[in-house]
């Protein structure tokens, strides 16, 4: 009995190894998009980056009490594309849309997941997070500067 409770109080596992290489990967930038502690919203609505550079998306679910809120980010290439991009998402199962210009694997509670990925053309890219139900309220802008 004693090694069953043991095992029940172990840490969950870190990072996989695909995500540890990208956090160790050389890039040009990186970007960080924070998800707020205990709401659906994230607290950074707008980040940046040299356009071509080699960038490092990151989530940082702040998140502490509830299991639920999984958040991601998803840059689409344009605002028309979010609400579509939005409903036929769900979580990490992305619909194969070339509107999807990158997105970061899920992000539970506490952790950070990362994407590489190269800055389009210089512009401005909607963000959103497509756990179900958290594009309406989790929006940001990705912008990519000359």
């Amino acid at each position: 009995m004693l090694l069953l409770g043991l095992g029940a109080c172990a840490e969950p596992p870190g990072p996989s190894p695909e995500q540890q290489a990208l956090f160790a990967q050389a890039v040009d930038a990186e970007v960080v998009v924070r998800a707020a502690k205990n709401a659906m919203r994230f607290e950074t609505l707008r980040v940046e980056a040299p356009a071509g550079a080699t960038v490092r998306l990151v989530i940082d679910n702040a998140e502490t009490t509830s299991p639920a809120m999984v958040h991601n980010v998803v840059v689409v290439a344009a605002e028309a594309d979010v609400e579509r991009i939005g409903q036929e998402a769900s979580g990490d199962r992305l619909p194969d849309d070339p509107a999807i210009l990158t997105a970061t694997p899920l992000a539970g509670p506490g952790e950070r997941m990362a994407v590489v990925f190269t800055m389009p053309p210089p512009g401005e890219y909607p963000f959103i997070c497509t756990y179900p139900g958290h594009a309406r309220f989790m929006q940001g802008t990705l912008v990519s500067t000359p």
